[in-house]
């Protein structure tokens, strides 16, 4: 068991529950529109809470912590923030001409001092490649995460639609251990580089038999991962041995488009996209992985026994 940093304190790894642990409660932060932001992201996470859902980590790594502050207190759910960063082209000045000891500085501050100002702490870090191949700002990144958790022992989350492999090596070229990070977004097929599902799933096994932990999201995302795959690739790490290593989440963002309206991730091109809210895990997902041949045992351990082991390892010594 540890203590994890949420929003509204500190909480026991064994008190997470329902965990979605890849979720973006305010992926834009546009202060005229922050009142109906707010609003309807309470009912986000009311629905949530209804269905069952007990925490949330938010994966925005550069954030407006007061908009998480307000909407933590509107809803009684965990929010776990976090610290690090995204993409290169979608990072602010001055944090993207960082160097590796200002990145450092900047999460080791996060995650032990507070967030902005306040005494709100980051409970996680997230860092991202876009590309197997890492460029060097992201190796960058990636060193200054792994030298953070070699001091905190907290967590790691990647985006990892490409090349987990390749980011599991710089990690642990920094320090990093594995058993203390999962890689986000990997069944992702644009991502293979024309492997099969057959040899992605050797691929995902051996990141796994060396301590990582893989995050699947893509339910109802058929564009991106088929639903015949997505099953295939889950299955293969249960009947490996692996389901210890499995996380999953539903990855909810959404927008203010152009035409002032509430925009959900691939819904201009893909209508019926904003049905997937974090209740949709359990209203939805959940039902169809009973009828994929998964049990409820294996469901519990994806949602609230796997996120709770991996969490119980943050802050301890390494």
């Amino acid at each position: 068991m540890a203590t994890i940093q949420s929003v509204r304190g500190p909480i026991d790894s064994n008190q997470l529950g329902l965990t979605l642990v890849h979720e973006h409660v305010f992926f834009q932060h546009d202060d005229s529109r922050r009142k109906a932001s707010v609003e309807f992201e309470k009912k986000l996470l009311q629905d949530a809470k209804n269905v069952g859902i007990r925490t949330l980590v938010e994966l925005t790594p550069v954030r407006r912590i007061d908009w998480l502050m307000e909407v933590n207190n509107l809803v009684d759910l965990n929010i776990v923030a976090s610290t690090g960063y995204y993409l290169e082209r979608i990072t602010p000045p001055p944090l993207v001409a960082y160097s590796e000891a200002q990145m450092v500085a900047r999460m080791l501050h996060e995650l032990t001092e507070g967030i902005d100002g306040t005494q709100v702490k980051a409970g996680i870090i997230k860092v991202a490649g876009n590309l197997p191949e890492l460029t060097p700002w992201e190796v960058q990144v990636f060193t200054a995460a792994a030298k953070v958790q070699q001091k905190t022992g907290v967590c790691i989350a990647t985006h990892a639609c490409a090349g987990s492999r390749e980011q599991a090596e710089v990690l642990l070229r920094g320090g990093a251990d594995l058993n203390r990070t999962f890689f986000s977004h990997v069944e992702a097929e644009f991502g293979w580089q024309g492997r099969s599902v057959k040899e992605e799933a050797k691929y995902l096994q051996d990141i796994a038999r060396k301590g990582g932990s893989l995050l699947f999201n893509n339910f109802a995302f058929e564009w991106d991962t088929p639903w015949p795959d997505l099953t295939y690739l889950l299955h293969s790490l249960c009947d490996a041995g692996l389901q210890e290593k499995i996380l999953i989440s539903m990855d909810v963002n959404w927008v203010w488009n152009q035409k002032g309206e509430i925009e959900f991730e691939a819904q201009a091109a893909h209508p019926g996209a904003e049905k997937r809210t974090f209740a949709f895990m359990v209203t939805e997902v959940v039902p169809a992985l009973l009828k994929a041949g998964f049990t409820e045992k294996d469901i519990n351990e994806f949602l609230v026994g796997n996120p709770a082991r991996f969490f119980a390892r943050s802050g301890q010594p390494m």
